[in-house]
């Protein structure tokens, strides 16, 4: 008996010291992942409106990153206009159901839901009257509207909040997106 209690024991603080480095190990994971979600929705904006020869936008939903986002492309009239990218609403159904007004082009090729809880995404687009909550590609691949630049920081929860760990994306005006490690410097805010 004292033997198996001891053996417990063991077991019990090598689990407590193995914890906060599976937690560290989580949180660091699941900023990756969040991080490449959104570089993954951005990029397939980006060449989405190249192929299509519209506007592409990244749109998150409710006006909030941290609810999510979709990808939608700019829908055309009766008459063939295309209007500007519009959220086609906050729901995978609704984003799924979304065509073209020839009624079978889809027009909202991706849609990620909220970010696991605690976990966020702050956005900053660059210009006068930009928008904070989309970001719009035109048929070249460029940044449309009046979006000169526009920045995420991809941050961790609250309780775990490290600048120094959270990711920081910029599109730049080109349509490129580049990622890197640290968000003290991002114009969309620091993680704290």
């Amino acid at each position: 008996m004292l033997e198996l209690m001891v053996t417990v024991a063991i077991v019990a603080i090598l689990a407590a010291m193995a914890f906060p480095s599976y937690r560290e190990f989580t949180t660091r994971m699941t900023t990756s992942n969040n991080t490449n979600e959104l570089i993954g929705a951005l990029n397939l904006a980006r060449s989405e409106a190249v192929k299509r020869g519209r506007q592409v936008a990244v749109i998150a939903i409710n006006g909030n990153w941290a609810n999510g986002w979709q990808v939608v492309a700019g829908k055309a009239d009766a008459t063939g206009a295309i209007a500007a990218p519009a959220a086609p609403g906050t729901t995978e159904a609704t984003c799924r159901g979304y065509l073209d007004f020839d009624g079978a082009t889809p027009l909202c090729p991706r849609f990620n839901g909220a970010l696991p809880n605690t976990y966020y995404i702050l956005g900053k687009a660059t210009g006068a009257g930009a928008l904070d909550d989309r970001v719009v590609f035109g048929s070249s691949g460029a940044l449309v509207g009046s979006a000169s630049n526009f920045d995420f920081s991809v941050c961790r929860p609250s309780a775990h909040a490290d600048s120094n760990q959270s990711r920081h994306i910029n599109v730049r005006a080109s349509g490129i997106v580049t990622t890197n490690r640290g968000t003290s410097g991002s114009p969309a805010g620091p993680c704290s």
